[in-house]
């Protein structure tokens, strides 16, 4: 049975990864600026445009601006409980691997002996 090229495409678009780019406040501050200025000189400049003129998406623009608006600041700041809570996560997701591959050596050295 003959496969398409257009399936083999959409096999392939599947396994692709995304990746998530990761920006800094400093960036997210100067696009927020950039989007308000360009407002002011264009009334008409969409964020749409902005977006794809700085090369974002144009909802992670939107979302920097209504916070930026809402609390003056681009990203929410992370409370000392939420930190602890993600090293807590960070330390249970390495011990569960160390244990995992100390299940995989007990199983390996246990047939090596029978």
């Amino acid at each position: 049975m003959p496969v398409s090229a257009s399936e083999i495409e959409k096999l392939e678009s599947s396994k692709r990864k995304v990746v998530r780019t990761r920006y800094t406040e400093e960036y997210r501050l100067e696009a927020v600026e950039y989007y308000r200025k360009a407002k002011e000189i264009d009334p008409r400049k969409t964020i749409t445009d902005c977006a794809r003129e700085l090369g974002v998406n144009d909802k992670t623009l939107n979302d920097w601006i209504l916070k930026y608006e809402d609390t003056g600041r681009v990203t929410q700041a992370r409370t000392d409980e939420q930190r602890a809570l993600d090293e807590a996560n960070r330390r249970i997701r390495e011990l569960e691997r160390e244990n995992e591959f100390l299940k995989k050596a007990a199983a390996f050295f246990a047939r090596d002996l029978a």
